[in-house]
């Protein structure tokens, strides 16, 4: 990690450095702005006898770790997607409260033991070798790190709550507003705002960065929710009482768990991956490190939004159509999102490939540093193309169709021996270059699209759309909608494909029983 500092500072300029560093470690473009400013001041302020590159460094290794330890407990509210959007395509619409208010509470639960661990930053990295007083400024650094996660998950909650009912312009505007709002708040308390001019107080210096990121992250939901909740009051349509307590019902924890717990392995073996990987290439030496950081600089500002966009998108919408009980309308949403997200990764690639030299000469100012990104460009940007397929397919499709055990799986089958494998085979006993690694990873990431392409193709979409409607505890499960399955599965039978009727005429079947079934319920309301 030291070296890997180092050769960003040494090779690449201060703003493609940060930029590529925060959009890796956080993941999530608000989360990027947010660090990206926080480090701007880290690097600015000076006392204590320490300057910019240790204050970075230590931030730097703070981020690293925090980020890590904060994974886990985020499982709990990384199905939300899913499990509120078939909430609205069924017709128990209150359900989808009832998943918020299960993922607030297990996230928050689970992130109490997490925060202790920030504690103990400072000997974590003594473990691992780093200079004592870099370990003990990113120990402190960390401390003050404690008070968001909670805030931040549970606003991860809200919004992925009210993203899956299509209302997504609140969301941004808050990210927007709060990234002057912690501009302001690092100004104030790492320099100390309009007070530094009449000499009144200079502010808290660098841990006036960590406790700005605090307040603000910390605010940004409190103001969400009091404009969705308290004023809009745009959750009361699918809220139900906290008095019903059907947060506690045993079959929704079940469902629930069913879904989240898988994902916490996901969460940790790509994390551990991405962090082992990045070790790897180290041991190629800084020229490889600055060239691999410009590299991905370069295509993450080309194609860093689109992959969760896109997987955010098609897990809504597969949840939709799966909770209205429309296995057609699910599988040509799936297949239209991993047409597109192949398509447009696939378009701008081509495009970063035409203009490679003048996109490095932005990223970089040093010849040899661009050179070697340009070389391993193409690798990198067939392996994003890859990648986008296994994004969409996993966190999007596969999610919303329950399997969150499989998306486990591979990570375990594939992301881990193999691509971490094949890296530290190919650096460790083949002795090669940057380039036959990065072809190495592509080659593994293209295996594992193909994999799970083929994994969806033998999907049993009436199955899944059953299942949601059982999930959701909509009035046509158990009764109607697992007819529909019997009498589906009775008429396919004699089918050499195991598909006797259309998933289309299956739907339409499946609608008319909805019509018929809601007849006698009229009025009750939802469960």
């Amino acid at each position: 990690m030291a070296s890997e500092d180092s050769a960003f500072v040494g090779h690449l300029n201060t703003k493609a450095a940060t930029l590529g560093q925060t959009a890796l470690q956080n993941h999530l473009l608000g989360q990027v702005a947010a660090s990206f400013m926080a480090y701007g001041f880290v690097a600015s302020a000076q006392d204590a006898g320490y300057g910019p590159k240790q204050y970075l460094a230590a931030a730097g290794l703070a981020d690293m770790v925090t980020n890590i330890l904060i994974i886990p407990p985020l499982a709990f509210n990384m199905s939300l997607n899913a499990l509120v959007s078939q909430a609205m395509g069924s017709d128990n619409k209150k359900m989808a409260g009832t998943w918020l208010q299960m993922s607030m509470i297990w996230l928050s639960a689970a992130y109490l033991p997490v925060l202790i661990s920030f504690f103990f930053v400072s000997p974590m990295l003594h473990l691992l070798g780093f200079d004592d007083d870099i370990c003990e400024l990113a120990g402190t650094y960390a401390k003050f790190n404690v008070f968001w996660p909670i805030p931040n998950g549970v606003y991860q909650c809200m919004r992925f709550y009210f993203q899956a009912q299509g209302i997504t312009r609140p969301a941004m505007f808050n990210n927007i507003i709060f990234l002057f709002v912690n501009a302001l708040l690092n100004w104030i308390l790492v320099f100390g705002g309009p007070l530094q001019y009449g000499g009144i107080w200079n502010g808290l210096g660098f841990i006036g960065a960590a406790i700005s990121l605090s307040c603000s992250r910390s605010l940004q939901p409190v103001f969400y929710w009091l404009y969705m909740f308290r004023w809009r009051k745009l959750h009361e349509e699918t809220w139900p009482s906290l008095a019903e307590r059907t947060f506690l019902k045993q079959q929704h924890i079940k469902e629930f768990l069913k879904m989240s717990l898988p994902q916490i392995g996901t969460l940790i073996f790509q994390a551990v991956v991405g962090q082992a990987t990045t070790l790897l290439i180290a041991k190629l030496g800084e020229l490889a490190i600055a060239a691999s950081a410009a590299s991905s600089a370069a295509t993450m500002v080309l194609t860093g939004a689109l992959s969760p966009t896109m997987s955010m998108l098609s897990g809504m919408r597969v949840g939709l159509y799966l909770g209205q009980n429309k296995p057609a309308s699910a599988k040509r949403v799936a297949d239209l999102s991993l047409f597109l997200g192949a398509a447009v990764t696939g378009l701008l690639s081509i495009i970063a490939l035409i203009f490679a030299r003048p996109i490095m000469a932005v990223v970089t100012d040093s010849q040899s540093v661009e050179d070697g990104a340009v070389e391993i460009l193409p690798a990198v940007l067939l392996n994003s193309v890859a990648s986008i397929v296994v994004s969409i397919a996993t966190q999007g499709i596969l999610t919303s169709q329950g399997r969150t055990w499989i998306v486990t799986i591979l990570s375990m089958g594939f992301e881990l021996p193999l691509s971490i494998g094949s890296t530290a085979l190919l650096v460790f006993v083949f002795k090669a270059g940057l380039a036959e690694v990065f072809w190495a990873q592509a080659a593994v990431t293209l295996l594992e699209a193909v994999v799970i392409l083929m994994f969806l193709r033998c999907s049993d979409w009436r199955k899944y759309a059953t299942d949601a409607q059982e999930r959701q505890a909509s009035r046509q499960a158990p009764g109607s909608a697992r007819q529909t399955q019997v009498a589906t599965q009775t008429n396919t039978k004699s089918s050499p494909e195991g598909s006797g009727i259309s998933l289309s005429e299956q739907e339409s079947s499946s609608q008319n029983n909805t019509s018929a079934a809601e007849v006698p319920e009229r009025g009750r309301g939802a469960l």
